[in-house]
């Protein structure tokens, strides 16, 4: 694997940290264990963030693509079979939205303790009955307020980066819940396609939608 460019200049600036203060003569001048284990800890966790980071610009990059080129092949769309499932709500294509605001930190792409709970619970309906082995859609949506939080701009940029990295959680977490990754096809619409609209009813567009299709 290939290590980013942007993580060359801490591990570099390490290593010249680290020869400056040993041959800086004197006890007081080296670097202490302490102060390796940190630095250490400290570069670690960069790495983490960076690989997150460019996981979530390869998730956007792929649906993107697959946007351009006409989206995932949709013949008849099909809701989702059985009763209702807590933490969704009905589409009028008989799929199912996730509230954002329900399975979201504000400006965040992870699923809190409520979101994850109602994928595994969606997971468990679709791979059951009639919903089993059909190809499962998910796509992301925002309202029309524009990103600008500095955390969530440098993250996800806009309402598509935003909208993407939602999607990829969700389709993330479905796999994870025992989903096969053959069926899950993701997409992102940002503030496009809004299901109603007038600021007062703006928390109904921020949402990432589920159907199936055959």
């Amino acid at each position: 694997m290939r290590i980013p460019s942007l993580l060359i200049v801490p591990l570099v600036a390490l290593v010249v940290m680290t020869g400056c203060r040993t041959r800086g003569g004197g006890g007081s001048g080296e670097v202490t264990e302490a102060e390796l284990r940190a630095e250490n800890q400290r570069l670690e966790q960069q790495i983490a963030s960076d690989q997150r980071r460019i996981r979530d610009l390869q998730d956007q990059l792929a649906m993107a693509r697959e946007g351009m080129n006409g989206g995932p092949t949709l013949g008849q769309t099909l809701g989702i079979a059985g009763d209702d499932i807590e933490g969704f709500e009905r589409t009028a294509s008989g799929g199912v939205a996730l509230p954002e605001d329900f399975a979201f930190a504000k400006g965040s792409a992870d699923l809190n303790e409520d979101g994850q709970k109602a994928i595994e619970r969606l997971a468990a309906r679709l791979n059951e009955g009639e919903n089993a082995g059909r190809k499962v859609f998910v796509k992301g949506f925002t309202d029309d307020t524009p990103v600008s939080r500095s955390s969530t701009k440098e993250k996800y940029t806009d309402n598509w980066g935003l909208s993407a990295a939602r999607a990829a959680s969700v389709l993330r977490a479905l796999e994870k819940a025992g989903v096969t990754s053959e069926r899950l096809h993701g997409a992102f619409r940002g503030q496009l396609d809004p299901r109603a609209q007038g600021s007062e009813d703006k928390g109904k567009n921020r949402r990432v939608e589920i159907f199936l299709n055959s």
